[in-house]
């Protein structure tokens, strides 16, 4: 049973969708269907969609970065989505704006909150013949994998390399060191996609579609260390 014919079955009027593979063939068909439909943190030209300030958030970590002195900054990104190129982008446009150079072999691509797979990248980067001062992850779980890592070869976060995660999870800051992040506002995210999509489905003629970009706040913890 797709989704679309599970939505149908279960008698839903609307459906949030959020966390998937958004170029999955259900998720799709779902999108195309008559059924009222609003996406977390991806576009579709038809639908309304409630974004979190990706693009800001990511600004804001290279920022803080190149004022405690970091040059050679890595980033270690999510696998493609919309989240992930205005992510890119943004880090892209903020290193250009700073003079900073990007080092490609310092660009890796790992998968959202995996953090296994986050520490085998971390490690990759830490065997270059000059590796990274600052390592920007994709979210706090892949964060905890790469610091289990840098631990495991003996060295120090952020003494020996600064790291900074993403998402603002609470095990966040019962880390040690306490994790630097960006602590996107999940509660607003989640709740305004609702209100939106009950709009959509009591008032269909007057509800816009439109995109919602909510803010993220950076939370400093002790995870980023000023270099000279």
């Amino acid at each position: 049973m797709s989704y679309l014919e599970h939505s149908k079955y279960r008698g839903l009027d609307g459906v949030v969708i959020a966390c998937v593979d958004f170029d999955d063939e259900e998720v799709l068909e779902l999108i195309s269907s008559d059924l009222p439909v609003v996406t977390i943190d991806h576009v579709f030209n038809n639908r309304i969609c409630v974004m979190s300030d990706n693009i800001k958030g990511m600004r804001d970590i290279v920022t803080y970065a190149h004022e405690l002195g970091h040059k050679k900054i890595a980033f270690i990104h999510g696998s493609d989505s919309e989240v992930t190129r205005n992510r890119l982008a943004s880090f892209y446009m903020t290193m250009e704006e700073f003079d900073i150079e990007v080092r490609e072999e310092y660009i890796i691509e790992s998968e959202y909150r995996n953090p296994r797979l986050a520490g085998e990248m971390t490690d990759k980067l830490l065997q270059l013949k000059e590796p990274p001062t600052c390592i920007l992850y994709p979210d706090d779980f892949s964060a905890i994998g790469g610091m289990n890592v840098i631990k495991t070869k003996g060295m120090n976060i952020p003494e020996d390399v600064s790291i900074v995660g993403y998402d603002g999870i609470t095990i966040a800051s019962q880390l040690d060191p306490k994790l630097t992040t960006v602590r996107q506002d999940t509660v607003n995210l989640g709740g305004i996609a609702a209100k939106k999509l009950i709009s959509l489905i009591e008032k269909p003629k007057s509800t816009p579609i439109e995109q919602i970009i909510i803010k993220a706040n950076m939370i400093c913890g002790s995870s980023m260390k000023k270099i000279i």
